[in-house]
């Protein structure tokens, strides 16, 4: 196996470990181990990690490698205030700079993410939902937005694995009336955005954007296993 193939699968399998909540957050990851049980050599993990700690995933921890990072309401809110007002502003001056042909492939994403919701694929709709994201960002022809984006949505995505009802093993997701895209709050959110992305409002867009961003932050606060977690973890 190539070394970026290797890497890449790295990469994918460590993170539906996250995903399906194999850890927990605090949790040390060894690379050793994880090496073991991927049956390949340290190098491609070592760099799956390192990666996963760029974007914001892990945390880099002295003496013991990486870690899942400990999950607190203060992090909580000032990851997802800054993802509101970094997203808004991207979403706004993509709608003022987007080709028809960066709008068709917005809505190729929408059509995907309904498909991988359907089928509860979490760790492509994950994938593509950061694509969403992040894609949008880039729209805005702004590099420093684009990157700050990219390591925002990540380090929020671990609030969404442990809390959202999407990734809850034994949550209403797993039933079939459940899988509708129709009912998915994001799924619905997503295409107003987009539409107002497509048609170049700016403000709807960024309206769109922030009031996106933000339910998400409020629905996963009242989630009972959100709530419990936050406040044995500071107060929430």
């Amino acid at each position: 196996m190539r070394t970026a193939d290797a890497e890449g699968r790295a990469y994918s399998e460590i993170l539906q470990a996250i995903i399906t909540q194999k850890y927990a957050p605090g949790d040390h990851l060894a690379e050793a181990k994880i090496a073991e049980d991927l049956n390949m050599s340290r190098t491609p993990v070592r760099n799956a990690l390192k990666k996963m700690i760029a974007s914001g995933i892990l945390e880099h921890s002295r003496n013991i490698g990486c870690r899942i990072p400990r999950l607190t309401p203060h992090d909580m809110e000032s990851v997802f205030s800054t993802r509101i007002t970094l997203e808004g502003k991207a979403a706004g001056l993509a709608a003022e700079r987007a080709t028809k042909a960066d709008v068709d492939r917005l809505f190729k994403l929408l059509e995907r993410e309904k498909d991988l919701y359907a089928r509860r694929e979490t760790a492509r709709y994950t994938q593509l939902n950061e694509e969403l994201h992040v894609g949008i960002a880039a729209l805005s022809k702004n590099f420093y937005l684009e990157r700050f984006v990219s390591q925002t949505f990540w380090r929020s995505e671990l609030y969404i694995f442990f809390f959202d009802r999407f990734y809850d093993k034994e949550g209403p997701c797993h039933e079939k009336a459940m899988r509708d895209p129709m009912k998915s709050r994001s799924c619905r959110q997503h295409d107003l955005l987009v539409n107002a992305i497509a048609s170049g409002d700016a403000a709807a867009a960024s309206a769109a954007m922030t009031r996106h961003v933000t339910s998400t932050y409020e629905v996963m606060t009242r989630r009972p296993a959100g709530a419990t977690y936050l406040q044995a973890a500071g107060g929430l």
